[in-house]
């Protein structure tokens, strides 16, 4: 099993509302800021939290979003239903030979997973943590500069390779004897 990234950032996000005053809604800018993650990618993760009934959205000026339940309230299960779509088992045939074994104990580690994930609440995740969760957050002027390219290594024009996630620009050579151009 696989918990995708976007959970992660959901689980993320939802620490850092649990840490907002009730009555005072986080902006999509705001939560961006706190996490690291990117605003429309914040904004994607929030639309499906509020569709799953985790976090509502107020419109207008002063808007945002905040819980819509109690942090003791939301668990992991909860993020994994509104994110991931829950916990699903493959199609498998029951004819098969040992087929109705297999889906027998798919189901009952399927139910075990979902129990544990049941057992973990927001508000245990924040207990477990001890530190408030924005003293660790990034520096807005940290976080604006962090994706702006380096211009010794040719910026945004230069040649880029990736190594698995990590994206790395090549050196551009820097022509130092005036005579070569």
């Amino acid at each position: 099993m696989r918990i995708s990234t976007m959970a992660c950032h959901a689980l993320h996000l939802l620490l850092c509302l649990s840490e907002q005053t009730a009555d005072i809604p986080a902006s999509a800018s705001e939560l961006a800021g706190c996490t690291g993650i990117s605003e429309k990618f914040v904004q994607k993760i929030m639309r499906l939290l509020q569709g799953g009934g985790i976090v509502k959205s107020i419109r207008g000026i002063a808007g945002g979003h905040v819980l819509a339940r109690a942090p003791k309230d939301i668990t992991l299960a909860d993020i994994i239903a509104a994110v991931e779509g829950g916990i699903t088992l493959p199609g498998v045939s029951s004819d098969a030979p040992g087929g109705q074994a297999a889906l027998d104990i798919w189901a009952k580690a399927a139910c075990g997973l979902q129990n544990s994930l049941r057992s973990v609440t927001l508000d245990s995740i924040r207990q477990s943590c001890g530190a408030p969760l924005r003293a660790a957050a990034r520096n807005p002027a940290e976080q604006s500069t962090r994706h702006m390219p380096d211009p010794r290594t040719g910026g945004l024009h230069a040649k880029a390779y990736s190594l698995g996630r990590q994206r790395c620009r090549k050196p551009r050579q820097i022509v130092t004897d005036a005579s070569s151009v």
